[in-house]
């Protein structure tokens, strides 16, 4: 498929630097995000490892989220100590794992990476809006108001240190696996700028990916501290100087930089072996980043030998606890494999990203396992629902058809063309017409008036905010002469894929 990448770059690493360098982008531009990082080796199982990072995310997310945002103590009183998938209202009382905004995003993040190859940016803005985001915070609520309103991706984030992007970062690993190179800092750059506007979310969010990258690469645990100072030092290498302030004085005084606050409080509290609730009470355990990444991080650092009572201790002993769930699922996942997840919660996980979709996420490690040649493994193929990869990736809006044969005449009447260019000499048009019943129609064409697609609105309005939301702008009317227009029954090409107008891509 031909698709307009909205960079100004081809290179992601040049896109990302310049806008760091102008200061859209907020992070410490160093040498550091010009090395690849170190090739996996040959004998790390990738299938086993892949897959348990993301059905690991998904599982913390599912525990924790039917309980999520109590304080620990009070979840303790309300529901025990928490050891499987509470009782779901959403699922008639079943005791299910469905997923939050934390699997969705993630999942959706793993769906572009496929549809498109890589990250772009632009696409995966898509992926987050056409659907409905269960449990949405404000930030990405805020950046679905400006990216729908027309808002260019480099600019539509929220100016926030929430944990919103940080949660959904791991799958932007997974294109690189086979080839790796610096390019896997400037996606994770730039998805994680998508949504959050601010240095320590972006920060987070790298030395996360570079945590998960060596995790992949390990056949033990490491020991405790190492997943402080890992962390610590990549966070060292681009964070800028900008202080930080704690929310209600949670550590007692503190102002500075999240490697600041690490060496400061987490790394003495792994020293003497502090049980995680009184840890974690001291600086807290929040969605944001200055609770969020102490709290994951110390809960790895007492667990992470153990993938099973490290992803118990985010949900019993933290507040925000479906999302550091998901992260320390993410991360023990990576380190341990599929196969040393609990049978239990695999089995009862929904692999749901909507409503209804169930097995979803199955499907999409299957699409991944085989787009990026790390393999596919026996228990994710067997969740796979029946024909589901003999189905479109990205299902497009079902759209009334017309009763026209191939090549019928269709009748366009707005004197005034829109157009989307997808490339070099490649471009689409669109014409706006009213029609007899109220309301107005897109039509799509290619440069030889063959209309491939349409769309209905209530208002004119309506139609011109949608062109240029998706990148169409008004044409100059003497580049091109399109002496009559014909019906293609909705395909650019016999056989061709879906376009870009078709709604697979369109933001409504």
């Amino acid at each position: 498929m031909i698709f307009v990448t909205y960079r100004t770059y081809q290179d992601k690493y040049f896109e990302a630097r310049a806008l760091a360098q102008s200061g859209v982008l907020k992070v410490r531009w160093t040498d550091w995000l010009a090395a690849s990082p170190v090739p996996l080796s040959d004998q790390v199982n990738l299938t086993d490892k892949v897959e348990g990072m993301l059905l690991g995310l998904a599982v913390g997310d599912s525990l924790g989220n039917s309980s999520e945002s109590l304080m620990p103590d009070e979840r303790r009183n309300r529901y025990g100590y928490i050891e499987n998938y509470l009782p779901n209202r959403h699922a008639n009382g079943q005791c299910i794992g469905l997923p939050s905004d934390d699997t969705q995003m993630a999942f959706w993040t793993l769906e572009q990476l496929i549809a498109n190859g890589c990250l772009e940016p632009q696409y995966l803005g898509l992926a987050f809006s056409r659907r409905r985001i269960f449990g949405i915070g404000k930030s990405v609520r805020k950046f679905l108001s400006k990216f729908k309103a027309g808002t260019s991706w480099r600019h539509s984030g929220a100016p926030s240190a929430g944990n919103g992007a940080l949660m959904r970062i791991a799958p932007v690993l997974i294109p690189y696996l086979k080839e790796p190179s610096c390019n896997l800092w400037s996606d994770t750059l730039l998805a994680a700028h998508l949504t959050h506007d601010d240095a320590l979310s972006n920060v987070s969010c790298v030395a996360f990916v570079d945590l998960l990258w060596k995790l992949l690469g390990m056949s033990t645990a490491p020991e405790p501290a190492w997943w402080i100072t890992t962390f610590i030092e990549t966070c060292e290498c681009i964070e800028s100087d900008q202080d930080y302030q704690p929310r209600a004085g949670h550590p007692i005084g503190f102002s500075g930089t999240l490697s600041q606050l690490l060496k400061q409080y987490v790394l003495p509290a792994i020293e003497q072996k502090r049980p995680v609730l009184e840890a974690c009470s001291e600086w807290h355990s929040g969605a944001y980043l200055l609770e969020t990444v102490p709290s994951a991080l110390y809960i790895l650092a007492r667990h992470g030998s153990d993938p099973r009572a490290a992803i118990l201790s985010a949900v019993n002993d933290t507040k925000d606890n479906d999302t550091i769930a998901a992260i320390v699922g993410a991360a023990v996942g990576a380190l341990h494999g599929l196969a040393a997840l609990p049978d239990a919660w695999i089995a009862q996980l929904s692999g749901r990203t909507e409503a209804s979709d169930d097995g979803r996420v199955f499907e999409l490690l299957a699409r991944a396992g085989a787009e990026f040649k790390y393999g596919v493994s026996a228990e994710v193929q067997s969740r796979v629902p029946n024909d589901a990869l003999k189905q479109p990736l990205i299902q497009s809006r079902d759209l009334e058809e017309d009763a026209l044969s191939q090549g019928q005449s269709i009748t366009v009447h707005s004197p005034t063309l829109w157009v989307k260019v997808f490339g070099m000499l490649n471009q689409s048009w669109a014409a706006i017409d009213n029609l007899p019943a109220g309301g107005v129609r897109i039509w799509f064409m290619d440069d030889h008036g063959r209309v491939f697609d349409k769309l209905d609105y209530q208002l004119r309005r309506e139609a011109r905010d949608a062109l240029r939301r998706n990148g169409w702008g008004v044409a100059d009317k003497d580049f091109i002469e399109i002496a009559g227009f014909s019906n293609s029954n909705h395909s650019w090409d016999e056989g061709g894929p879906r376009h870009y107008s078709s709604g697979q891509y369109w933001i409504y």
